[in-house]
């Protein structure tokens, strides 16, 4: 196996070209991303539609290897629960990653782009870890196999029938309808793995995951960002502040892209009621919790583009790197969206489920304490 590649690490592309070298056809490359997706068949096997010389192929140079999850932490409450995973990858550094499994059938996948994060902002632990390594498009997407075969083993997700083809009509493997990237890391600082990860989430014949129900949450690194209106994901910008001089202590990425930069690239987009940006917006006690900061965040933006998600800051019982910052009261909390709805902002407050095992938004530190 050490002399194999990840084929998960392969896009469509890739595996084509492999396929032609190998005296296929480049159609067999959907077909075997479809057993391994669509229907998360990872023997070869096993894949009966696939000329067996290929699959011998296949067998002598990769590997179906996912990594082994280390340790999980679980929170429960009335509208479903919550479950982080450490995740142990192949050089031995970790991650996690976070599933919010709703009562109505949601489930909610939060998952990782890199072991650290070195964008340093104040309010987030995972930045203290430092810059870590990016993931390969692999790695991400081993989160969603991973947490989709851990679904199918508590029987909240029965896998498909296949049909013995490989355009058959059942539903794919994964029970996980929504994905966000907010885990650790910065997703744009990882945009190539990233994009392959993308294409294959979101293709129909793979992991099924409709591009609407995929977001990418950035803290702003808006020369990835230049093609924003072509953009088929969600987008969710971390802001956090409503003058420069605050969002550079924050957050050092505004020293580079500072806040003219973000209304400039938003007023690009056309409006959209069904696909607006979201602007997510950690309130901190005593530092941008303020009425003062609600109201020059409606003279900046248009109703029309964007909506409001605030986040009341999560710290830990042991955070070790947000010890000079406190979470706000609910009623500091209310005043300040109920002046920006006021104003007919779309707002919502996310009262991050997973708080309690250090899994809510900003917690992520690739050390679980307690495992379930």
């Amino acid at each position: 196996m050490e002399n194999k590649k990840s084929l998960f690490d392969k896009s469509q592309r890739e595996l084509e070209e492999f396929c032609v070298l190998s005296g296929f056809k480049r159609y067999n490359a959907r077909q075997i991303m479809r057993w391994v997706y669509f229907y998360q068949t990872f023997d070869f096997a096993k894949m009966t539609d696939i000329p067996k010389f290929l699959r011998d192929e296949l067998m002598n140079n990769f590997h179906t290897g996912l990594p082994a999850i280390l340790a999980t932490t679980y929170e429960e409450d009335i509208k479903g629960y919550s479950k982080k995973y450490l995740i142990g990858l192949k050089d031995n550094k970790t991650i996690e990653s976070v599933l919010i499994n709703y009562n109505d059938g949601r489930k909610t996948l939060c998952i990782s782009s890199q072991t650290g994060c070195k964008m340093g902002c104040a309010f987030c632990e995972t930045a203290g870890l430092g810059g870590g390594r990016n993931l390969s498009s692999g790695e991400i997407l081993s989160q969603i196999l991973l947490i989709s075969a851990d679904i199918k083993e508590a029987g909240l997700g029965p896998a498909p029938v296949h049909s013995g083809r490989a355009h058959g009509s059942a539903e794919p493997a994964s029970k996980i309808t929504n994905v966000v990237f907010m885990g650790m890391g910065e997703p744009l600082d990882n945009m190539v793995e990233v994009e392959k990860s993308l294409n294959i989430m979101s293709d129909n014949n793979f992991l099924a995951i409709a591009p609407r129900k995929i977001t990418i949450s950035t803290c702003g690194l808006l020369d990835k960002l230049k093609n924003i209106e072509k953009f088929k994901y969600k987008i969710a910008i971390s802001l956090n502040a409503s003058d420069d001089i605050t969002r550079n202590e924050l957050m050092p990425v505004n020293k580079k892209f500072p806040l003219e930069d973000i209304v400039n690239l938003i007023n690009r987009k056309k409006p959209s009621i069904h696909n607006k940006i979201t602007l997510e917006y950690v309130l901190i006690k005593g530092v941008n919790d303020g009425i003062l900061n609600a109201k020059e965040l409606i003279k900046m933006f248009s109703p029309s583009k964007v909506k409001f998600n605030l986040i009341p800051l999560n710290k830990g019982k042991n955070s070790i790197f947000l010890k000079n910052f406190e979470r706000p009261d609910n009623d500091a909390v209310n005043n300040f969206k109920l002046k920006l709805l006021k104003a007919g902002f779309t707002v919502t407050t996310r009262f991050s489920k997973a708080r309690s095992i250090n899994g809510g938004c900003g917690q992520l530190t690739a050390k679980t304490i307690c495992s379930r």
